[in-house]
């Protein structure tokens, strides 16, 4: 039987996400075994620290420092480490015996430090994997093609990120612009919107705002913005989701409780994202690549508030230079372009029909069929 390892790195969810969505589809589509993985979860003590060290920038809103530190990784000379990095980070004794044990035909992975990995054992002769790797955002950077002379191909996001590869001196052949991977299962069972409306209790006479206030430690920071959308009393519905911080939720259930706020709904971790952004007018969240991803599948405009900056900054360029939203850089554009779309009615109407002329996201399914023919 084929063995699929489909790895990932927590360096931020979205990492996750689209891993498992992989994992689910291939499983349920093929007989082959299929192994998920938190190379993270390997960490020695410098992936340990390296860990913290990008938590407490989330943490602490270190936007300008993470885009430094990403703008000068973005060069050969600058990366030429990185492999070394990535066996001093995560190389050890437990995820060898784990992954040389398991012998993967095919490794899927979102993150270029578990391709780098996979990459190594190859060379060392421990496994004999073939390496496909998904860039999970709408750009590329150096990080993810330092090593693409020993992965057998990268799936991107679509036809500009592969231009990007190629100018980079990646192999045309290797690129394969299949769409960031979704949520497949969810998007089947989506329900119709007045089942939705009735489940949260939502009026179905009011636009609907949906706001990913993040489920990082770092995501306290979108409070002060749930306060300003709150403050200008539009005939609006706002639904918050807090996500797994439950600070956060406490918080903002106080914030809603002390101002009597009879349209704003507070929700913390959700599994159905997708019915509610199906109802939605509007969908306010930073520019994580797999949040974009599901706004643009579903068709429903974006307003990006500022997100840890690096590859966030390149994903919110994108959608708004294609106008499929609109990217804020800080609390008072955050006021103005509320201010605008309540003005305008226009502006959702014209970005929903840009979004409309998008073809629907097939990327599980040709991914799937590209590993069958390995």
């Amino acid at each position: 039987m084929k063995k699929i390892l489909i790895l990932y790195a927590q360096y931020g969810s979205g990492h996750k996400s689209i891993a498992e969505y992989v994992a689910k589809y291939i499983s349920e589509h093929n007989k082959v075994e299929v192994k998920l993985l938190d190379m993270t979860s390997y960490c020695n003590f410098i992936g340990k620290v390296g860990l913290k060290l990008y938590n407490w920038v989330l943490t602490h809103r270190k936007e300008k420092l993470f885009d430094i530190a990403y703008e000068i990784m973005d060069h050969k000379l600058t990366t030429a480490l990185n492999n070394r990095i990535s066996k001093k980070s995560f190389d050890n004794e437990n995820l060898r015996k784990d992954i040389t044990k398991f012998n993967p035909n095919i490794t899927i992975s979102t993150h270029f430090f578990c391709s780098n990995i996979i990459s190594h054992y190859n060379k060392l002769n421990l496994i004999n994997s073939k390496i496909y790797t998904i860039i999970t955002d709408y750009h590329t950077h150096e990080l993810w093609t330092k090593n693409w002379q020993n992965e057998d191909g990268y799936i991107v996001a679509n036809e500009i990120v592969k231009e990007e590869l190629i100018k980079k001196g990646v192999s045309a052949n290797k690129i394969f612009p299949y769409g960031l991977p979704l949520n497949i299962t969810a998007l089947q069972k989506l329900e119709d919107n007045k089942t939705i409306y009735k489940r949260y209790n939502i009026p179905s006479n009011k636009p609907v705002y949906l706001f990913f206030g993040g489920s990082s430690s770092g995501s306290m920071y979108y409070f002060d913005y749930l306060k300003i959308i709150c403050k200008l009393n539009y005939d609006i519905y706002i639904i918050f989701i807090c996500g797994k911080n439950q600070k956060l939720k406490e918080k903002s259930d106080a914030f809603i409780k002390d101002n009597n706020l009879k349209n704003v709904q507070v929700l913390g971790y959700s599994t159905d994202v997708l019915n509610l952004m199906k109802i939605s007018n509007l969908v306010i969240t930073k520019p994580g690549g797999a949040t974009v991803t599901e706004c643009l599948e579903m068709k429903v405009p974006m307003l990006l508030v500022p997100g840890v900056g690096g590859q966030e900054k390149y994903n919110a360029k994108f959608i708004h230079k294609r106008k499929y939203g609109i990217r804020v850089r800080g609390k008072f554009s955050f006021k103005r372009a509320l201010k605008k779309i309540q003005a305008t009615p226009s502006i959702l109407q014209n970005m929903q029909k840009r979004l409309q002329k998008l073809d629907n996201n097939t990327s599980v399914e040709k991914i799937n069929n590209l590993i069958s023919k390995n």
